[in-house]
């Protein structure tokens, strides 16, 4: 026998059961508790924007399966336009704390709100009666109306599903976060009731819209219907399947399908000029690149090959000249986060340059993602680049890779912030930093360093190092100014710093593997650091407690420098015995010091850790040290004193010492004290830091310490 399994022809009798058995299994998943299906949620919604009165009414079915081991007794869902409803939400209590940067100002008349109308089971029993709106967080809320509680008629069982039929209404909010609109110009995102993520043990995981927070949530197949009137050009998450217009009331029904996202955005604008281009892959990849970034990963060319995308622009007529840059800095984005991390999985990326006023500029949802620029821009400057690079790349850390952003922002916001500047880098080069008045710029009138994005971020996240750890619940942090810098650029610093210091090639493994291992998946950081474990081989557990679980600084320096010239005789009284370090054992260099009749100089450097954070175990941070005659010093500290000091003696003077002088570590809050000249210049460390960022690095540590 060759092993194979014959299967026979069945009776027809046993034909008919097995089919019969199929239709009853079907219909038997249209009921409101059926079998689970391989994701935990469908929607099939139909919307319609009202513009003259900012509403839209909307109807469907929400498929949620219980993929838990659990019996799950209610259902929570997210209503995330209530945060702009009144005074007294979170969202709102919160921004009246802010004082430093006013993200968000309740205004008069300004308010949106979500209100379901009708919410039931596919068989029509009505789950209205037992919704109850609660405030999950602390401290509690109890006038917050962003997560609706449902008692379900019976706990669902291990891989059940239940069909909800709904109905909606929202008032769009004119002054929202991510979400708004403008006359007739409008942006819609969270604008449907969305089911919290249930986690296996723990219960529902579905927050209150925070100030300092974005969004999590499952992965779903969608389909949606946009009703709009006919003047409005439309866009959405996922591809454009169907388009019917209606002479008769002068309206436009737009069908969207995507599978495999867990978010649906869409905007709706009758200045939009719409722009499709394809990202070539053939065209924008050579086979050299392909073999470089094989080798560096350990893999073939055929394995790292990148798909076609179909690009779509959404611009405003008065941008519409912009159009190249827009396009060049997308095929960027879905060449190098391709290549690096595994190729974009979807046919379509829309990019929406927004609705004028509608507050949703740069932001990130799946297969769309929104930009921002102005009708002057700067060649030397990288703005809308900048933007368009990092939103895209959400689509890799937030729309694939889909943590929990409200407990740990960092994963999406900074791994995507410190892979932001890797492709601008290697896209772009360096960029001058913008000067504008009144959105007008000013870099023709003053001229700005070109220095790269990492850099910047180095700089302006050190300051807030001492004031809230990396990872936290966003909500917890201790103002928008903190949760912005730590999440991003603090996070991103802090990855740069493990390139460096793991190598490139083991760095690339690294984020390949954690990006293709939980994509569609919800990793946390310890899956993170596992990953970096296993990849490098190392334990840098330490690296995590001391940068990401802690508010502490890291600055290590160079404290004092003295030399001084070796005196020929030492006054005193000294005894004829010999000692261990006599004469007869001096070196050949003092003999030939001493022969030639040379001065001899003594030179003392400290360093100092002034930072809470400390090195590693096996870990040093290096010294190097230059003479005169061209001659190199190294040394190397564990640095878990606070202090130590090497000493030198030399027939020349020091020119100079570097402390890490391979940039290492860039989480330094302070580089301009790791480097001392003998004849005191502020030189640049290596290619790290400048004049000018010496003196905005400095401004902003004086401007932190008063918080």
């Amino acid at each position: 026998m060759d092993g194979r399994i014959v299967l026979k022809k069945k009776p027809d009798t046993l034909k008919a059961v097995l089919l019969m058995f199929w239709f009853i299994c079907l219909v038997f998943l249209k009921s409101w508790a059926g079998q689970a299906e391989d994701k935990p949620l469908r929607y099939d919604l139909e919307v319609e924007l009202l513009p003259e009165v900012r509403m839209i009414q909307a109807r469907g079915t929400i498929v949620w399966s219980n993929l838990s081991q659990d019996y799950v007794p209610d259902i929570q869902l997210h209503l995330y336009w209530n945060a702009f409803k009144n005074e007294l939400s979170t969202m709102a209590k919160e921004a009246r704390r802010e004082t430093m940067y006013k993200r968000y100002q309740v205004r008069k008349d300004d308010w949106g709100y979500l209100k379901i109308t009708s919410l039931t089971t596919v068989d029509g029993y009505d789950l209205m009666p037992t919704a109850a709106f609660i405030s999950p967080d602390e401290p509690p809320n109890p006038d917050d109306q962003t997560v609706l509680k449902v008692d379900l008629p019976e706990p669902l069982a291990p891989g059940q599903s239940i069909i909800l039929k709904l109905q909606f209404q929202a008032k769009v909010p004119q002054n929202g976060i991510r979400v708004g609109c403008y006359k007739d110009g409008f942006f819609i995102s969270q604008w449907f009731p969305k089911p919290g993520v249930y986690e296996e043990g723990k219960g529902w995981n579905c927050h209150q819209y925070h100030l300092n927070s974005e969004f999590f949530a499952d992965f779903a197949d969608f389909k949606v219907r946009i009703t709009v009137p006919q003047n409005l050009v439309v866009g959405a998450c996922g591809e454009e399947i169907e388009r019917i217009d209606d002479p008769v009331t002068g309206k436009t029904t737009y069908t969207f399908e995507q599978q495999d996202i867990h978010d649906f955005a869409w905007t709706a604008s009758p200045r939009f000029i719409k722009i499709e281009r394809w990202f070539r892959a053939e065209d924008q990849v050579s086979p050299e690149e392909y073999q470089t970034i094989a080798e560096l990963l350990e893999l073939t060319p055929e394995e790292i090959k990148l798909p076609d995308v179909r690009m779509i622009l959404l611009i405003e007529k008065q941008h519409q000249h912009q159009a190249e840059r827009h396009f060049k800095a997308l095929m960027a984005a879905i060449k190098y986060y391709g290549l690096w991390y595994g190729p974009y999985p979807y046919r379509t990326i829309t990019m929406v340059d927004p609705p004028f006023r509608t507050g949703s500029g740069g932001m990130e949802y799946p297969t769309l993602f929104t930009a921002g620029t102005s009708v002057i821009l700067d060649k030397k400057v990288l703005s809308p680049e900048q933007v368009i690079v990092h939103e895209f790349g959400h689509n890799y850390w937030y729309g694939l890779v889909a943590n929990n952003e409200f407990e740990e922002a960092w994963l999406d916001e900074g791994i995507n912030t410190y892979s932001t500047a890797k492709v601008l880098e290697a896209a772009y080069g360096p960029s001058c930093l913008p000067v504008r008045f009144n959105g007008l710029p000013l870099n023709w009138l003053l001229k700005t360093p070109a220095i790269y994005d990492w850099q910047l971020g180095r700089l302006i996240s050190g300051p807030v190092a001492k004031l809230d750890p990396i990872v936290k619940e966003s909500w917890k942090f201790y103002n928008s100014v903190s949760y912005s810098l730590n999440v991003y650029y603090r996070a991103a610093t802090c990855l740069q710093t493990l390139e460096r210091y793991l190598g490139e090639k083991s760095w690339a493994k690294i984020m390949r593997t954690y990006h293709m291992r939980y994509r569609f998946k919800h990793p946390t950081i310890e899956d993170f650091i596992q990953v970096v474990k296993e990849v490098s081989a190392k334990d840098l557990n330490w690296f995590f407690k001391e940068f990401f679980f802690k508010a502490k600084d890291f600055d290590y320096a160079i404290g004092a420098v003295e030399t001084r010239i070796k005196p020929e005789k030492f006054l005193g009284i000294f005894d004829d015995l010999p000692t261990k370090h006599s004469p007869q054992t001096k070196t050949n260099q003092d003999e030939t010091t001493e022969k030639a009749g040379e001065k001899i100089y003594q030179t003392s450097v400290t360093l100092r850790r002034y930072g809470q954070a400390r090195l590693g175990p096996e870990v040093t941070i290096k010294l190097k040290v230059e003479f005169e005659d061209g001659s190199l010093e190294w040394r190397e500290w564990d640095g878990q004193s606070r202090w130590v000091r090497f000493n030198f003696e030399k027939p020349v003077k020091m020119r100079q010492a570097v402390l890490d002088p391979e940039a290492i570590w860039l989480v330094d809050t302070n580089l301009s004290n790791n480097y001392y000249a003998l004849k005191g210049s502020r030189e640049k460390i290596s290619g790290l830091t400048g004049d000018f960022l010496w003196l905005m690095q400095s401004l902003l540590l004086s401007v932190f310490n008063l918080l």
